[in-house]
């Protein structure tokens, strides 16, 4: 704006046409439209009204006005110019010459304004004989050249302009400082500190077209939850109801799981929460009046949900109107709410999908089920009519597949329940959406039918929307066995093999994984192709090499594994019920310790000769010390119903192997192992407990040419994936001085209980008991165990050993983690009666 210029464009008070105003001075050649009226003000303007009036039309009358053009378009800068001329003139319409338009100058106005350059824009017009002279006035947006922040203690700097959308060298604006303040302070609410006040400064440099914005940060003390209350409950105690909301107390755990902060968005979220709890427990007339927070002290709050529970309904009588196809038995055997059961909207939602799936599944996918609710205050019951709709029956024209831009149509097409020509079957296309999602390879999966051109049959449409199925992880890790671990993981769930560059796209699965530690070396490479020969046939290949360092109690020997394996699975009868079979093949080194080699001694052979035997090994490790070549041959049956994810609640899984190693196969090791696996998983005594069940049994045996199981093939228990209350591999038979050597049967028995502490955490209480035995299909507890030139040692394994303990189940970020303490109550001469501590990750241990 120039300096003279102080106003906005205006309209003339007389014909209203756009003349400038406030200018102290006008330029010379400057020839307003027309003046303001004369001095003499609101009498002066009366009079002359009055007088044309009086004096008729005529008197008034004006010579008729020449068609204005534009003449010169002006462009002039208030300030630094922020755009060139040339983009300027770009986004005005009106050209020199053109008829002259107030309504397309000011549209122009408004599309400058739109590019966001400017703060400021005033049009100047100047009457030059029939043209109208255009002099734009453009006041720039200072360019944002600095962001700072103040007063910011929670979160740093670079944390803090990751919520920013304003970006260093764009103009000045405001509305995006606003939503960036509005954004910083939702990031403050996140972590419990509600009452934090942001707001923020602009510092301009005009001369220079530039500013820097400052973000005054005022953090509020973060509020921890002393109390969490619920006024007017009386149907359920507030133990029940502190379960529901996620607004939780604070606790001496809260630094680790994130629980007992004021957040005002987990506020709103618990009142639906609480709403859907009642009103799926009956009570439909359920209020949350208010959500009441009280300062307690400066940091700490209580909070009080005030509630109004009304009364529970039940359902009272149930009928159905407008079915044709099924009976009205057919129908309402399908519902689960029948009379006198509590009523719930979920359960009424269930029982009306219920009714769908009956129709859907005779292709009648258009049914319409209109539930009638009639509630009865007096009687407190629901009565409830099914009104049908049933409409005709469709079938499917084809399929088509939209979306998959890197899976191949085969991929999902193999995974599909239905077909081209069948009956529509809606719950066959339930099911292969639900196979479609357990494949991981996608978003978001949708089905709808689609209209065509032939009667009573309609395309089925699959709609996806590709994720990313690759992922490479970069890590370390410590566990109370193989100590610190470092490691490299590749996988791709969605690879094929013959799809270079990319090589994605064919549904099956690669994993690469390297890890690298104190006392273990592993390297795997993994590949399954989960439709063999284009049947639902699983094979499964891996490349393995692995050097383990912690498999000697007392460092005595370390174990050294390369070998693959090639396997079939498929599903038998059931998708519960799985069986496979495999063939593999290990080059095992196990190596002595060179420590323990100086000390030798000689001792005769029976036929003659003598050898050297270590002094501190026994001749159970010195003999198991050498080179194996295992071929093997082995086959499983698995049959598994477990639910609730990475923690299961019910359900059970029961497996049963059988291995041959040697014999026809060859290699220099005979023998065979049977063992059977099974756990099982029970809800409760209240919500959320779970009560886990397992076992386990094995036996292995030489045969032909080997006299005695190699070491490295023998049951080991003790340690967190057993006996919790025992070192590692530390409960079975031992050599003279002390190291595990394994046995040819076990057996192990666990049962935990475990509930939930907070969100995040849970505690468990354990028992694990087993024990194993020098002979195979042998459960006596007593052996004879010879070496060379010493007598008949008798050692004794003990009946069993067993344990109890505590336990902390932790739902990390970085995924689920087991904490146990163990304290053996049952143990034999050669292990102590120490606690033990052992930590993992995952929530189970037996499969």
């Amino acid at each position: 704006m120039p300096s003279n210029a102080t106003g906005r464009l205006a309209r003339c008070h007389w014909c209203f046409c756009a003349i400038t105003r406030g200018l102290k001075t006008r330029p010379k050649t400057a020839t307003p439209l027309c003046r303001r009226p004369p001095k003499q003000g609101r009498l002066g303007l009366a009079l002359w009204v009055a007088a044309c009036l009086a004096a008729g039309a005529d008197l008034c009358a004006q010579p008729a006005r020449p068609q204005l053009t534009v003449g010169r378009i002006v462009i002039s800068n208030v300030g630094p110019a922020v755009v060139s001329e040339a983009q300027v003139r770009a986004n005005i319409r009106v050209k020199e010459g053109d008829p002259y338009n107030r309504a397309a100058i000011d549209s122009d106005v408004r599309t400058l304004y739109g590019t966001g350059y400017f703060d400021n824009i005033q049009v100047r017009e100047e009457l030059a004989g029939t043209q109208v002279n255009l002099i734009y006035y453009l006041e720039g947006k200072l360019t944002l050249t600095a962001i700072n922040f103040v007063g910011n203690k929670k979160y740093s700097t670079a944390k803090l302009r990751k919520q920013l959308s304003s970006k260093l060298g764009e103009p000045v604006d405001h509305r995006k400082l606003f939503n960036d303040t509005e954004a910083i302070k939702k990031l403050y609410v996140k972590a419990g500190l509600a009452e934090t006040k942001v707001r923020y400064i602009v510092s301009p440099d005009e001369r220079a077209g530039r500013a820097s914005v400052t973000f005054e940060i005022t953090e509020a003390p973060k509020l921890r939850v002393a109390q969490v209350q619920f006024q007017g409950a009386q149907a359920f105690k507030e133990r029940k109801l502190r379960r529901v909301v996620k607004t939780r107390r604070w606790w001496f755990m809260s630094w680790l799981t994130g629980s007992g902060k004021l957040k005002q968005d987990q506020l709103e979220l618990d009142e639906d929460r609480l709403r859907d709890f009642y009103h799926n427990a009956g009570y439909i007339d359920f209020e949350l009046k208010q959500v009441q927070v009280t300062n307690l002290t400066p940091k700490r709050v209580a909070v009080n949900f005030v509630v109004s529970e009304g009364r529970p309904y039940n359902v009272g009588a149930v009928g159905v109107k407008g079915a044709t196809i099924f009976t009205t038995n057919e129908v309402l055997s399908r519902l689960r709410m029948g009379p006198g059961a509590t009523f719930t909207p979920q359960g009424l939602m269930k029982d009306v999908e219920a009714v769908q799936d009956l129709y859907g599944a005779k292709g009648y996918i258009d049914a319409k089920v209109v539930p009638l609710k009639q509630p009865n205050t007096e009687t407190s019951t629901m009565d409830l009519v099914y009104q049908i709709e049933e409409g005709s029956q469709s079938r499917i024209e084809k399929i088509e597949i939209r979306g998959n831009t890197k899976t191949k149509d085969k991929v999902i097409r193999r995974e599909l329940a239905v077909a081209p020509g069948e009956v529509f079957d809606m719950v066959n296309v339930k099911k292969s959406k639900q196979r479609l999602e357990g494949l991981n390879y996608f978003e978001r999966v949708e089905t709808q039918a689609e209209p065509t051109d032939v009667k009573d049959a309609k395309n089925l449409v699959i709609a996806v929307t590709e994720k990313n199925t690759g992922s490479f992880m970069l890590g370390a890790g410590f566990s109370s066995i193989d100590a610190l671990v470092g490691f490299v993981e590749l996988t791709q769930g969605n690879f094929d093999l013959f799809n270079p560059p990319w090589f994605t796209g064919g549904g099956q699965k690669l994993r690469l994984r390297v890890a690298l530690g104190t006392r273990r070396q592993d390297y795997v490479l993994n590949f399954v192709e989960p439709w063999f020969l284009g049947r639902k046939l699983a094979l499964s290949t891996e490349l393995y090499y692995r050097d383990l360092d912690f498999v000697s109690v007392n460092d005595l020997y370390r174990e050294r594994i390369a070998g693959f394996r090639v396997g079939l699975t498929r599903a038998l009868v059931s998708d519960f019920l799985i069986g496979g079979i495999s063939y593999g093949f290990d080059s095992v080194s196990l190596d002595l310790n060179e420590s323990f080699v100086p000390d030798r001694y000689n001792v005769p052979l029976p036929g003659g000769g003598t050898t050297n035997i270590p002094g501190r090994i026994s001749r159970e490790i010195y003999d198991a010390a050498g080179d194996y070549y295992v071929s093997r041959f082995g086959t499983f049956l698995s049959y598994d119903t477990r639910g609730g994810g990475f923690l299961p609640n019910k359900g059970q899984r029961t497996e049963i192997r059988a291995d041959l190693s040697g014999g026809p196969l060859g290699g220099t090791v005979d023998t065979y192992r049977l063992e059977l696996r099974t756990a099982w998983y029970f809800r409760g005594i209240l919500t959320n407990h779970v009560l886990e069940l397992g076992g386990r049994l094995g036996v292995i045996e030489a045969f032909g040419s080997t006299e005695r199981v190699p070491l490295f093939q023998r049951w080991f228990l003790g340690g967190l994936d057993s006996l919790r209350g025992f070192r590692y591999r530390d409960v079975g038979p031992k050599d003279r001085f002390g190291e595990p050597i394994g046995g040819n049967t076990y057996w192990f028995s666990t049962a935990e209980y475990s509930v939930p502490v907070i969100e995040r955490v849970r505690f468990a209480l354990f028992f694990d008991a087993g024990m194993v035995y020098p002979r195979a299909y042998s459960f006596e507890p007593q052996d004879t165990y010879f070496e060379l030139n010493r007598p008949p040692n008798r050692f004794t394994t003990g009946a069993f050993n067993a344990n109890w303990g505590v336990g902390l189940r932790l739902n990390l970020p970085i995924g689920p983690l087991r904490l146990d303490y163990g304290i053996p109550i049952k143990s034999d001469a050669e292990n102590d009666s120490n606690g033990r501590f052992q930590f993992s990750a995952g929530y189970t241990r037996e499969f």
